[in-house]
């Protein structure tokens, strides 16, 4: 992509991009947090973390990676498991489909890589449930290659710098995000830059700017519109989690995670009917998309974690 097929942001002069390079560096100097995937050199590492990361909030990744890391130390551990090893050290987590996509890519990496989780970006992309922050993830901190990640606090960040937008996930587009993250980046500091970036906007160009305190304001596009009172509105919200159907597929997980033979599915779904669910029609419905997702399995009259082709151990 050329610079004259994005959107052009406000005049990004090599002094203004120097400054912007110099005051984030500078920043993430001073705020640097040591998660363990950052100075690990390990792409299995980087990759369980990008996968935790995935629709997840920075506090809760850290205890997902630590506990999955401590039960699968390593990729050939990993692609040893059962699906419903990985389902129950996921635990709670949230979108256990990612428990999954990671023991699916363990296996295809040991049996089509040699064991080596490839640095090609267009390789990385094959695999399941990785995607263009994934592969950039594992390309920065597995390999130390230049490779830009983009998560929502990037894209929130430079859409307002650059682009003078107040809410980027909404009226940014991606081409120029895109664009302005690889424009960004200064050359063969990934180690350095990607986490500046994404930290800086998380911590300070949060939802809620903290402004007065953000050394790039002086920089940013965006400045004079917050200074002006304007807010940003909000990204539509999730769904209200109570009774909806996410809470139910949960507790069916849990149900399974609880019991590591099969357990029959009139008695699940009695189970569940008693954890406070009065419609059985909605459970069953609930099940089936457990088991159309690869997260359950049936076997004759009972149900288990995990689905055929990775077992229900």
């Amino acid at each position: 992509m050329t610079d004259s097929e994005a959107r052009m942001p406000r005049p990004l002069s090599p002094q203004r991009l120097g400054a912007i390079r110099r005051r984030l560096l500078q920043w993430y100097a001073e705020h640097e947090q040591p998660f363990p995937w950052r100075t690990a050199a390990d792409p299995y590492a980087a990759l369980v973390a990008a996968v935790c990361a995935q629709q997840t909030q920075m506090p809760r990744v850290l205890t997902i990676y630590e506990r999955w890391m401590q039960a699968f130390p390593t990729l050939h551990s990993l692609a040893a498991a059962s699906d419903g090893d990985a389902l129950r050290v996921w635990d709670r987590a949230g979108y256990p489909r990612r428990a999954l996509y990671l023991r699916r890519t363990a296996e295809i990496v040991v049996q089509e890589h040699e064991g080596q989780i490839p640095y090609d970006e267009s390789e990385l992309l094959q695999l399941p449930g990785v995607g263009p922050f994934t592969a950039a993830i594992v390309r920065c901190f597995g390999f130390q290659l230049d490779s830009a990640a983009i998560d929502t606090n990037v894209v929130r960040l430079l859409g307002r710098l650059l682009f003078g937008d107040l809410q980027p996930a909404r009226e940014t587009r991606a081409a120029d995000i895109r664009w302005a993250a690889d424009r960004l980046a200064p050359a063969g500091q990934p180690l350095f830059w990607n986490p500046a970036v994404m930290d800086f906007g998380a911590a300070i160009c949060s939802p809620r700017p903290k402004c007065a305190i953000c050394p790039l304001s002086p920089l940013c596009a965006a400045r004079k519109r917050f200074a002006a009172g304007e807010i940003a509105a909000p990204v539509r919200a999730q769904g209200r989690f109570e009774g909806s159907d996410r809470q139910l597929r949960g507790i069916i997980m849990r149900e399974l995670r609880a019991r590591r033979t099969p357990l029959q599915r009139e008695r699940l779904i009695e189970h569940v009917r008693d954890a406070g669910e009065s419609d059985r029609e909605r459970v069953e419905r609930a099940l089936e998309s457990l088991i159309e997702d690869g997260l359950a399995q049936m076997i004759e009259d009972a149900i288990v974690l995990g689905s055929v082709r990775g077992g229900s151990a």
